[in-house]
């Protein structure tokens, strides 16, 4: 995969004929989230049949778990044809998460990240959900061919079919990305 071939055109968005699965789920959470999974406790994770949900302290080595606990997943699930892209999204929307979403008062480390992946079943593909405290809406930027940041989104919107967000009133935002799936 190289990073430097994806485009860093903002308007260049994935267009769709059919009724997106945002759409056609109802809502986010009702949908794809599981709440008893985004309860976990800092530092610790839990798992449904076709879901799984960990929480990471707001500090960069956290990047590297959560992909690994995201590859653990898919490797169970048998889903070696979206790892690579699951690994490259959650490594974006979490490292996201734990360099913007924190409050300034907080301290490094005490707020969390929660990560859930979900099996779409039938649909095939996975959906990843990385949920933190803050409401601010993920701003996609135009990196310019050398920057050194402001891809992460571009590279999200890439290697997802789909990608959005949702606030959670009084307690933060999801940002979501499906990988895989049939049409």
């Amino acid at each position: 995969m190289n990073a430097e071939l994806v485009s860093s055109d903002i308007a260049s968005e994935v267009s769709w004929s059919r009724r997106s699965l945002t759409q056609a789920s109802h809502t986010l959470l009702g949908g794809w989230w599981h709440e008893p999974l985004g309860r976990v406790a800092l530092g610790g994770s839990a798992r449904t049949p076709n879901a799984a949900g960990w929480a990471f302290a707001s500090v960069p080595g956290s990047v590297r778990e959560a992909r690994e606990a995201a590859a653990r997943a898919l490797r169970e699930w048998g889903r070696p044809d979206v790892m690579e892209d699951v690994r490259l999204i959650v490594s974006e929307l979490v490292g996201n998460a734990c360099r913007h979403a924190r409050a300034e008062t907080a301290e490094p480390g005490t707020e969390r990240v929660v990560v859930q992946l979900r099996h779409l079943g039938m649909r095939g593909g996975v959906v990843c959900m990385v949920a933190d405290s803050s409401e601010k809406a993920p701003v996609r930027m135009e990196a310019h061919h050398f920057a050194e940041s402001g891809r992460g989104l571009g590279l999200v919107s890439a290697f997802s079919s789909e990608w959005g967000w949702k606030t959670l009133p009084g307690r933060g935002k999801i940002v979501w990305a499906i990988c895989g799936g049939k049409d």
